[in-house]
């Protein structure tokens, strides 16, 4: 009967620390499982932040040359740089005396011009 229990006592010793072996060795593999996900989880937000401050990075240097794209427009608009160009490079000069049209109304008596009879751009006898 002492042999009997010692074996008993053997067996609940061998199957508690059993036991306590695979919930410890599942308890590591699921933590390892979890320290996997976590790291797994922080690669995909650096890789995001990469490509948001890439995104970042081309909308600053798209400003930039929208802004160096504006001042050069502003540049080939100015008044200035057409007059030197249209004297320079195509030869036009300034008219000596400029002619200025006096405005004239179609329902002015003072005007001495008659408004027109019909529609004048209606397709007839041209």
């Amino acid at each position: 009967m002492a042999g009997q229990r010692t074996l008993e006592q053997r067996l609940a010793r061998t199957m508690g620390g059993t036991r306590f072996g695979v919930v410890g060795l599942l308890a590591v593999v699921a933590f390892f499982a979890g320290l996997l996900v976590l790291a797994n989880f922080h690669v995909v937000v650096i890789g995001d932040q990469f490509e948001f401050d890439r995104l970042e990075r081309r909308l600053e240097s798209g400003l930039e040359q929208a802004q160096v794209l504006r001042n050069e427009v502003a540049r080939l608009e100015s008044p200035d740089r057409i007059l030197r160009v249209a004297e320079g490079r195509l030869g036009m000069v300034p008219p000596p005396e400029r002619l200025q049209l006096n405005l004239v109304l179609s329902d002015d008596p003072e005007s001495g011009l008659a408004a027109p009879i019909g529609d004048p751009f209606a397709a007839g006898d041209r």
